[in-house]
């Protein structure tokens, strides 16, 4: 019998969050199998030391029980000694122990998405690849993240067991193989493009790729912003050997415009509250989350202006035509995740979002007890793009809550954001077997499970009520920076 799910992508499809891949069970694949009935839908484990490279959710926890909602000058040397311990469990981990060894979860998992990858990287990175570029285990005392992390969540995911049959593939190699054991496969989910345009939004810096680009390994690349014509290229040789994979449907994700993450935020010096953008909702500058409007100079911190965010944005709606072209020519079908997100966008909308939650979503935050302020008496959702926060001093949810849709480490999304994505490719999806006239099983999305599993919205680090004071420390004594670019693809 065929298999009935497959998927190929990055960190958005592997269920990444909080700068970590932990809860892989919470990714959308792994939340439409649920819904397929699949029980042979098989996942990697990365839960141990809270995953990889370094989960900041459970960080602030940590920061949380033992200092309070604020850390105060005179706990600053111990709440540093608690950063370096957690930073050094989940090394030594990951590096040295029970996270660098084999793995029981395959042999073949049937998500085989590894976040930071590109287009190129499903058919040039394997197991075998990422081993012999992995250096041997060193123990930097400032930095203490897993070095090549990227390269070992590819081998975990591709090769669990390590074993010697399968560490040559790739991983359109593996879907190729689940094919030929399986019978083929019913539903492939592919879903690659955000990391070649990422890095400008981490980075606060526009490097334009060249065509060397295209040919060098994950770890060789230096671009942060793909041209059309070396993104067309790359997705020209993917598409080819995605074509290769007996998959009776290929759903396929564009590209979201990286502008709207709260990773980079939108500001105007001297604006009133709630203004400073232009008639095409545009700021002046963009910085860093960690940098507070008040503090923002020019002269002081790393920015993008408009002019370049738009160009950013141009970019990406060329690569979405490129892959709206390109599934035309081989039948796929696309999943409109980039107008998903503009609808969601708050900022660019001015607070007016246009997208419309599903209603399983709306009735299970209004019954869970931690989520239903979130639902206002008019049917409004208090969900959206902004970094989360809670400030409990307010009695209005509309002030009290911010964010809701990102983690902590505002790329990725929340359980509830992973279940929107779920919730569009099931639209296309269903849309698909209608058309072709098959009667697919299908169980609804169960968002009661979803809204529970969300930790950041049920149960929030006590210390983002002080999130100007805890980014600070965050920024000031924790390798954040350095993170936040590895989890976007651009260090190692």
């Amino acid at each position: 019998m065929p298999a009935k799910l497959v998927a190929i992508g990055d960190s958005l499809t592997q269920g990444f969050q909080n700068a970590s891949i932990c809860k892989t069970n919470l990714s959308y694949p792994a939340i439409i199998a649920q819904c397929l009935n699949d029980s042979s839908f098989k996942i990697p484990n990365f839960t141990g030391a809270g995953g990889l490279p370094l989960n900041l959710e459970e960080l602030l926890h940590l920061l949380a029980k033992r200092y309070g909602s604020r850390i105060n000058w005179l706990e600053s040397i111990p709440a540093f000694q608690t950063v370096h311990s957690f930073k050094d469990r989940v090394e030594d981990y990951w590096e040295r122990d029970d996270g660098s060894r084999a793995s029981q979860t395959g042999p073949l998992h049937r998500n085989l998405a590894v976040w930071g990858f590109q287009l190129g990287d499903c058919y040039t990175l394997s197991e075998q690849v990422c081993r012999a570029h992995i250096p041997p285990p060193s123990n930097d005392f400032l930095q203490q993240i897993p070095e090549f992390a990227m390269y070992r969540t590819a081998r975990r995911t591709l090769n669990p067991s390590f074993d010697s049959q399968y560490e040559a593939l790739t991983q359109v190699g593996v879907a190729q193989e689940i094919g030929k054991k399986e019978g083929g496969i019913d539903n492939l989910l592919f879903w690659l493009g955000a990391n070649h345009c990422l890095g400008t939004v981490v980075r606060l810096s526009i490097q334009e790729s060249d065509e060397a680009e295209t040919k060098k390994l994950a770890h060789e690349r230096t671009a942060t912003l793909w041209k059309p014509e070396h993104f067309a290229a790359v997705l020209d040789e993917a598409a080819c050997k995605i074509a290769e994979i007996d998959a009776k449907h290929v759903f396929i994700g564009n590209v979201p415009h990286v502008t709207i993450p709260p990773v980079s935020r939108g500001i105007t010096p001297g604006a009133a509250p709630g203004g400073g953008q232009d008639r095409d909702s545009y700021f002046e500058f963009y910085t860093h989350f960690w940098i507070w409007d008040s503090d923002f100079s020019p002269g002081r911190h790393p920015y993008l202006t408009r002019a370049e965010v738009c160009y950013i944005d141009q970019v990406i709606d060329e690569y979405n035509e490129i892959i709206q072209n390109k599934a035309k020519v081989f039948g796929w079908h696309i999943v409109d995740l980039c107008s998903v997100l503009d609808r969601l966008a708050f900022r660019r909308q001015q607070g007016n979002l246009s997208y419309q939650f599903p209603p399983g979503l709306v009735a299970a935050l209004k019954a869970n007890p931690a989520t239903q302020e979130r639902v206002m008496t008019d049917g409004q959702i208090i969900l959206d793009t902004r970094y989360l926060r809670v400030e409990p001093q307010y009695d209005d949810p509309k002030l009290k809550y911010r964010g809701g849709l990102f983690s902590l480490d505002a790329i990725h999304p929340t359980a509830i954001g992973y279940g929107i994505v779920a919730h569009e490719f099931l639209q296309v999806m269903q849309q698909v077997w209608k058309d072709k006239g098959e009667n697919v099983n299908l169980q609804p999305l169960n968002w009661t499970q979803i809204v529970a599993a969300d930790s950041l919205l049920t149960n929030p680090p006590s210390n983002l009520v002080s999130l100007q004071d805890t980014l600070g420390f965050l920024y000031g004594q924790t390798p954040l920076p350095k993170l936040i670019e590895i989890v976007a693809g651009q260090l190692m």
